[in-house]
């Protein structure tokens, strides 16, 4: 082993002045470089391994894969030389504090131990924006660190971070040098992959970066133990304490990123460096220009837990907002049909705002042109109390029924007018092109070219809104003009991050733009802190986040932001609805009702408050009073669809089928080009067993559109017929449209079982179903539904013990729920325990499942023929379905 004796020697043309320190993978020395008259640190190995082949080979490696970096915030390779039976790197003399000495300094001097100041939360930003820079920068070139700790992070006099010592990096795709099973890097800073001695990539790097961040706010390692194994147990089973960040006045956003690197599983971590060092920039920007970040706040109250009854109709979380109804095969499996809830127009003076082009295609402001749609059409809707014979089509829904063009606006909604433009972004000057067309005959009726200057981007809103009336002949009245600049700001990057977190919130079915949005609002409050509008978006966005996520800080910060936006102004309808889905959404119906009505008093036409209050009273328990609410909606817009289709969904919520047909059969003559109408009707006739009808109305919704959940309402009725051939072909072609749902993929592969030489194929696509499954159950792992689901398709592939594990688990997390008693019935039949399968399909009965779903699954023919359920049968003579 070398020893200190080597300072003041010389080796080749290098003159060793200190030993700097000394590690597992060698020693490392400063030196004056004769020949290039600089200071260099040069790194030598072992004497011990020195003679071992791989050892050598792994350190020539990292000399190779370090070399080939070039970054500011990475330590820089020289070369690497040799000489008698050594081997070394030279490599850039950095002077300065190793990170975790700046760490050390701040506990002892009591700094984080009260609150992080304003600079140094600012330097601890700055360091881990360099320092995810650089790891982006090795990621890109393949290259694995896998040692990130504070001890082999630098910080320079002049305030970089230095990412040192890439002795442990690996490269992706070439030659696995470490063996199977060994763990290398620092114990507390590992990956939960790392801990476990498999295979790594570029993720254990964002996750030790997660700890780095974790230790340099706290002072503290998320993962401790007096004992490695008791470190290790930890990384790979406790979750790591956000309070002490809470604590420590630590900024949200950058709690949410440190979890999300600290995630234990790889696929719910940062996928990317760039999209983490995006995320910090996100932050920075806000601290540079001299803005507050927003705080965690004291949580007064636990969110409470609602346990929702699930019957056979649910609302999906999909962007198109269908009611799902999901109608179970034997052994679990799950016929997938939809009955819409998203809304439409019709009559004269109706009107549509489609998505702008963006002149010259530029992506990055797709976000703005889709927020600017949405504030338009937000702003044209406040006119309508003024001019009762306008009514505007929410831009959400656009959105959500993918609605490009002027033929597709006329056949879905109705519109007889329709507004289409660009925006074209001109060096200081923003131009947005308007025209207004008739929809029927596609004449341009008037068109309009708006020019504003960069710095009065906050008036864009206001001209567009103008020039529109103007095109529409519609006279600004003063009381508008000042319901529409309630609300507003005039600080121009308020105004521009406020609409592209509008943009990326339309999409709130995808998390990444929630995050998106989130990071937009949270600009737009940090620039004009008195932006009420910017808050509410804050709490539509987190409580969208908490929708996906089930986690209950998220629903939490939703609720802070929504009334941080509610004491700014109470006055304005968004806020009141934004807090009133949030009230409803935690189980507070009384407050719901209350938030929705002011909102109701503040705008009496807005179809979102009305669509809320509605369901807050449904949710209450106060059926009468939201059919009530549904029925104003319609008195109010009687030539819109949407009030009759929603009426319609809540009368089939209640069974009230009859009733259900009346309101879709009213969608259909509103818009008679309307498929979903059709598919509505549709699926009410497959319920009341009139599956010629249901067929007939499926067909026809497709020539007028192809559907994926018309597709697989259509494989529904073909697999009840018995008709399994063609319930596969339709299942299939469903998922070309949409391949994302798990239960379309459990349904053919109910279809191919029942189908005799498919049975191979039909295990391969319940494994997959399986795969989809537990990825999704990761995002939510109560969701008793995907459980009991998971367990359905295990039975039928085989895996019984695994099958009656996930089965109690479910039972456990919903013992009411009658969806997991009929897959408890179909999973016990499915293993041959008929007493059990009796006992749980005669709790489904009893609790109001349809016996005619039970009665035509054709892996439940022998249950059925068994005189003990004919006789649970004829005990519940009336179905509750």
């Amino acid at each position: 082993m070398l020893e200190n004796s080597l300072v003041g020697k010389n080796i080749l043309h290098y003159k060793i002045i200190e030993q700097l320190g000394q590690g597992g993978m060698g020693v490392v020395y400063k030196a004056e470089d004769t020949k290039l008259k600089r200071e260099v640190a040069i790194k030598f190995l072992p004497g011990l391994v020195a003679v071992n082949k791989e050892q050598r080979k792994r350190f020539t490696v990292e000399a190779q894969a370090a070399a080939s970096l070039n970054h500011q915030n990475i330590s820089t390779i020289y070369s690497i030389e040799e000489t008698h039976d050594q081997i070394f790197i030279v490599m850039e003399y950095i002077e300065g504090e190793e990170l975790k000495s700046f760490i050390s300094s701040g506990i002892s001097s009591g700094e984080r131990i009260t609150r992080l100041s304003s600079q140094g939360l600012n330097d601890i930003i700055n360091y881990a924006v360099q320092i995810a820079d650089g790891l982006e920068a090795a990621h890109n070139k393949g290259i694995v660190h896998r040692d990130i700790k504070s001890q082999n992070i630098m910080i320079t006099k002049d305030g970089k971070a230095k990412i040192m010592d890439f002795g442990l990096a690996k490269i992706r795709e070439g030659n696995q040098l470490t063996q199977m099973g060994t763990t290398i890097g620092t114990i507390a800073y590992m990956s939960p992959e790392q801990a476990s001695g498999i295979d790594v990539d570029y993720r254990s790097d964002i996750f030790s970066f997660g700890v780095v961040l974790y230790e340099l706010i706290t002072g503290k390692l998320p993962f401790r133990g007096d004992y490695d194994q008791v470190i290790i147990y930890s990384i790979l089973n406790d979750e790591p304490d956000l309070t002490i960040l809470k604590q420590q006045n630590c900024p949200l956003q950058l709690i949410d990123i440190i979890s999300k690197c600290l995630e234990k599983n790889q696929k719910t971590r940062y996928q990317s460096t760039a999209q983490l060092s995006s995320d910090l920039k996100m932050i920075q920007k806000i601290l540079l220009g001299g803005i507050k970040l927003s705080f965690f706040e004291n949580v007064k109250a636990l969110i409470k837990s609602i346990k929702i009854r699930k019957r056979t109709v649910y609302i999906t979380a999909l962007s198109i907002l269908i009611f799902a109804a999901i109608i179970p095969l034997a052994g679990g499996k799950n016929i997938f049909f939809s009955i819409f809830s998203t809304s439409g127009t019709s009559a004269e003076n109706h009107l549509l705002i489609l998505p702008l082009n963006i002149v010259g295609g530029d992506a990055t402001r797709q976000a703005f042109s889709d927020g600017l749609v949405e504030t338009l059409s937000s702003n044209l809707t406040q006119i309508e109390r003024f001019q009762s014979s306008l009514w505007v089509v929410p831009s959400s829904e656009v959105v959500q029924n993918k609605i490009k063009s002027i033929s597709e606006a006329h056949k879905m909604f109705g519109v007889n007018l329709v507004v289409t433009g660009s925006l074209q972004f001109m060096n200081n000057l923003l131009r947005l092109t308007l025209n207004l067309v008739d929809a029927k005959n596609l004449r341009q009726l008037n068109s309009s070219i708006i020019d504003i200057k960069s710095e009065e981007i906050s008036s864009t809103q206001d001209k567009a809104v103008i020039q529109l009336l103007q095109m529409l002949h519609i006279e600004m009245e003063p009381q508008l003009k000042d319901i529409m600049d309630a609300g507003k700001t005039t600080v121009p990057k308020a105004y521009e991050y406020y609409v592209q977190g509008r943009g990326n919130l339309q999409r709130y079915e995808n998390l990444e733009n929630i995050d998106q949005a989130i990071n937009f609002f949270e600009l737009a409050a940090g620039s004009d802190k008195n932006y009420t509008m910017a808050y509410a978006g804050l709490g539509e966005a987190y409580w969208r986040k908490y929708e996906i996520t089930k986690k209950p800080e998220f629903a939490e910060f939703a609720m802070t932001k929504a009334k941080k936006a509610f004491k700014l102004d109470s006055l304005l309808a968004p806020i009141n609805v934004t807090l009133g889905m949030i009230y409803s959404g935690t189980g507070n119906h009384t407050l719901a009702i209350e938030t929705f009505k002011r909102a109701l008093a503040i705008e009496p036409s807005d179809a979102a408050a009305l669509r809320g209050l509605a369901k807050a009273y449904e949710s209450s328990g106060d059926i009468s009073e939201a059919e009530s609410t549904f029925k104003r909606a319609i008195k109010l817009k009687p030539d819109y669809w949407a009030g009759y289709n929603d009426l319609g969904v809540f009368y089939y919520k209640h069974s009230r089928y009859e009733d259900a047909i009346s309101q879709f059969k009213e969608v259909i003559r509103l818009t008679p080009d309307n498929y979903k109408g059709y598919n509505n009707v549709g699926g009410i006739y497959y319920l009341l067993e009139r599956w010629g009808e249901a067929r007939v109305m499926f067909e026809h919704s497709l020539k007028i559109r192809e559907s994926y959940s018309i597709y697989s309402n259509l494989g529904t009725l073909y697999y009840i017929e018995g008709r399994f051939e063609d319930a596969a072909s339709t299942y299939n072609r469903a998922l070309e449209l949409n391949s994302s749902n798990y239960l379309t993929w459990g349904n053919l592969a109910a279809a191919y079982n029942a189908i005799p030489d498919k049975k191979e194929k039909a295990v391969e696509t319940y494994k997959h179903a399986i795969e989809m499954a537990e990825g999704q159950l990761k995002i939510n792992p109560n969701d008793s539904e995907i459980i009991s689901n998971l367990a359905a398709y295990n039975a039928d592939i085989g895996n019984g013990k695994k099958a009656l594990n996930l089965l109690t688990r479910s039972l456990k997390i919903a013992p009411d729920d009658i969806q997991v008693f009929y897959r408890a019935a179909t999973i016990y039949e499915h293993l041959g325990n008929r007493e059990k399968a009796l006992l749980w399909i005669g709790k489904a009965i009893e609790n109001g499942y349809s016996k005619s779903e039970i009665e035509h699954q054709p892996e439940l023919k022998d249950l059925v023929a068994d005189a003990r359920y004919k006789k649970i049968s004829e005990n519940y003579s009336v179905s509750k379905y």
